[in-house]
């Protein structure tokens, strides 16, 4: 009897402080600022004190042990509901996965978990961003092609182009309109959708385009297809569905409409309801728990409700367990081969 291929199934995601506390946000933040800089500049005194400004706000802000991201916990969970149904997969008599959360600017790094499954018979990361650029996928592919053995690279995978995926846009739809989610009221008020993207830099403070993936065009097509899926489906409750960038107001020009043009012209636009959802995000965190208690403030007539991420949800499980089934095959049916790839295979 054939023994069974081991498989790890990395879930790679960002990485955020799960508590207000002032070291961990400043390990962090840190952390984040430093991988930042290896593709633009950024002076390792102003990554410290950008780190040290920002946690002692946190810190300042909420008790010990509170006020953290959600987003580390909601990765632990998207790994356990995975292992669980890739458990009862077709696959499972000849394969066995082990899934495991890992992060990119907390603890346990991307890195620490490769190494760790390193004996496996296959290895596949899954980078928790529906949009590649070169912090992400770029990284990760970097990571391994100059870490790993020219003869265990065909073992490794690495699931790219998610915002291609036709299928990750029946994901989201059926994750809208599928029923777990609170739909406004069609009759009685003018609602809209606005849908939240991780911004990118644009130009430089010298007005330089980057030298670096940013994922933007990428962003920009995958935002484009989300709301025209969105809006020909019949139970579609909203008026007008809007995109906007979640930016950073630093370093030069960033991606437009920002959020905090597209809030101003809402209340103008004479819309009674806004649904927040963060499209752009796989799972919530610091970036978007924040932003429906940032709009009803700065637009008090609104009415404001936001959308969680895809999180955890069975129907963004189930896709992810779906490509994860798919680039495991592919590893296994290479495995026989006499001469591997020479690069990272991207799933």
């Amino acid at each position: 009897m054939t023994s069974r291929k081991r498989v790890a199934v990395i879930l790679a995601s960002h990485g955020e402080a799960e508590t207000g506390g002032f070291v961990e946000n400043y390990q962090v933040s840190l952390h984040t600022l430093s991988r930042a800089s290896t593709v633009m500049p950024i002076p390792v005194p102003l990554q410290h004190f950008i780190s040290f400004s920002s946690s002692l706000k946190k810190r300042v802000r909420h008790a010990p042990g509170s006020g953290g991201s959600p987003q580390n916990r909601l990765t632990r969970s998207q790994a356990e509901k995975m292992q669980a149904l890739l458990d009862r997969h077709q696959l499972s008599p000849q394969i066995e996965f082990d899934v495991r959360a890992a992060y990119s600017a907390s603890k346990p790094s991307v890195e620490e978990v490769l190494m760790e499954t390193m004996g496996h018979d296959g290895q596949i990361v899954v980078p928790m961003a529906p949009v590649d650029n070169s912090l992400i996928c770029g990284f990760l592919c970097s990571h391994v092609a100059s870490s790993y053995p020219g003869d265990r690279l065909h073992r490794v995978k690495v699931v790219g182009r998610l915002w291609t995926d036709d299928a990750l846009c029946r994901a989201y739809v059926d994750y809208l309109f599928g029923g777990g989610v609170k739909l406004p009221e069609r009759v009685g008020r003018r609602n809209a959708l606005l849908l939240l993207f991780h911004g990118t830099l644009v130009r430089d403070a010298r007005g330089r385009k980057p030298a670096f993936r940013t994922g933007q065009l990428e962003t920009e097509s995958f935002a484009q297809r989300l709301t025209e899926r969105i809006s020909a489906d019949s139970r579609n409750p909203w008026e007008s569905i809007m995109v906007a960038y979640l930016n950073h107001d630093v370093g030069g020009e960033w991606t437009k409409p920002s959020f905090e043009e597209v809030s101003r012209s809402l209340g103008e636009q004479g819309f009674d309801h806004v649904s927040l959802f963060a499209a752009g995000y796989f799972s919530d965190g610091n970036e978007t728990i924040h932003r429906s208690a940032i709009l009803a403030a700065s637009e008090p007539g609104l009415m404001v409700e936001s959308i969680p991420c895809l999180n955890d949800s069975p129907v963004f499980t189930g896709y992810l367990a779906g490509r994860v089934a798919s680039a495991a095959s592919q590893i296994i049916g290479f495995s026989g081969e006499d001469t591997p790839t020479d690069t990272v295979r991207l799933a």
